[in-house]
């Protein structure tokens, strides 16, 4: 008999890429697998189809949309926000969270998996209501997140985790420093590391010498300026002479396209902004580029300890790293020194000698760039790191 595995998020396929690289290892691990999941954007929406008519698993959407279930949508934003202002922490993380619960022990899973905060509550509900097992994928040091501290919530995210995660079967974190921090919180509970690489099925061709100017590139689901780019700037605005191209993918309005563009001073620096896209089409852009920014400015804890996808997405398209200095990325590079070199945000001098480094060592720069290439190919990828989440599974159903 196939095993059902019931995946829960409060996000959308096109924003949770860690989500789907787990319901596609599980398929095709040869369990049946259902995502629950909730509309997130406008622009996103024909991505999530996409992504659900292509994938070897079901997916459901939770809480309606404004598309063609606007009452249920309509009604299920007004509940959370009603959740939010008499204090139901768990309840307003997760639009419709009753209806997560009700659909999902309708449909008899033999364990069920939560992403991201909001899915605690409904997780543990199915979970104990079926008396099966509750495995929570913690992508983020989630108490430390930087939109938690903004918000002022870290107090009731920390209850939030409190409440629910001791009643868990057992836990993945994307970063070795993540899981160790989770583990010191919930002595009693497993919690294992499954690192955010992708797939190595979209790594494009080896990387081809490249002359011109220094192509540079950033990318993230938005483009924001807490993350280290305009610090990046600063350092970029010290070699004028320096010809380079840097590109940027993310969401973005006009008025953080017009800053971005206020941080170029030299006619040499050419910068393009790009949407999101697709994640092999990212590989296949990525690939065209010399170095990637994997920045991070340490603070609040969550961007010290964890690993974003770039660590593993810049390898594995052939792009060397110019890696900030946080906990995690120090580790990071201590483990694969071969993918990249630090670099210190608070010194703006040390981006512009990277920078003008690179330039100069074309040559070098290439061979470093195989080398990290060649490294993701070998281990750097999803497929290897996906082996630690089926066998985790395949333990907790045993």
């Amino acid at each position: 008999m196939t095993h059902r595995i019931l995946i829960i998020t409060p996000k959308s396929p096109s924003t949770n890429p860690r989500m789907r690289k787990a319901a596609d290892a599980l398929a095709a691990a040869g369990f049946e697998v259902k995502v629950l999941w909730a509309f997130g954007s406008t622009w996103g929406d024909p991505i999530d189809q996409q992504i659900i008519s292509n994938a070897k698993w079901e997916a459901d959407q939770i809480g309606g949309n404004p598309v063609n279930q606007q009452r249920l949508y309509f009604w299920s934003r007004l509940m959370r926000k009603a959740n939010e202002v008499i204090g139901r922490f768990a309840q307003s993380k997760c639009r419709s969270s009753h209806l997560y619960i009700r659909k999902g022990i309708r449909w008899k899973p033999d364990l069920v998996i939560g992403h991201n905060p909001g899915a605690l509550r409904p997780l543990v509900k199915i979970a104990s209501a079926l008396g099966i097992p509750a495995l929570f994928d913690a992508e983020d040091y989630h108490r430390g997140e930087s939109y938690v501290v903004r918000a002022n919530q870290e107090a009731a995210t920390q209850a939030l985790e409190d409440r629910y995660m001791p009643q868990l079967s057992a836990m993945t974190a994307a970063a070795p420093l993540i899981a160790e921090a989770y583990q010191r919180h919930y002595p009693k509970l497993k919690v294992m590391c499954v690192n955010n690489a992708f797939s190595k099925s979209i790594q494009p061709p080896p990387p081809e010498a490249t002359t011109g100017p220094l192509k540079v590139m950033w990318f993230s689901q938005n483009i924001g300026f807490d993350r280290g780019l305009r610090e990046f700037f600063a350092g970029l605005a010290l070699v004028p002479e320096l010809p380079v191209d840097v590109s940027l993918i993310g969401a973005h309005s006009n008025s953080q396209k017009d800053q971005v563009e206020s941080f170029i001073d030299s006619n040499l620096h050419q910068l393009h902004l790009l949407e999101p896209m697709p994640e092999n089409e990212l590989l296949d852009v990525l690939g065209q580029h010399e170095i990637g920014l994997a920045l991070e400015l340490g603070t609040p804890k969550n961007r010290d300890i964890c690993r974003t996808n770039k660590l593993f997405t810049y390898p594995l398209a052939g792009c060397y790293m110019m890696v900030s200095e946080t906990a995690a990325q120090r580790q990071f590079l201590e483990e694969y020194p071969e993918t990249g070199s630090l670099i210190d945000l608070c010194q703006p001098r040390t981006i512009a000698d990277a920078l003008k480094n690179a330039h100069i060592e074309r040559a070098a720069l290439h061979q470093k760039r195989q080398a990290t290439w060649q490294l993701a190919h070998d281990r750097l990828h999803w497929e290897k790191e996906s082996e630690v989440l089926v066998a985790l599974v395949k333990e907790m159903m045993q």
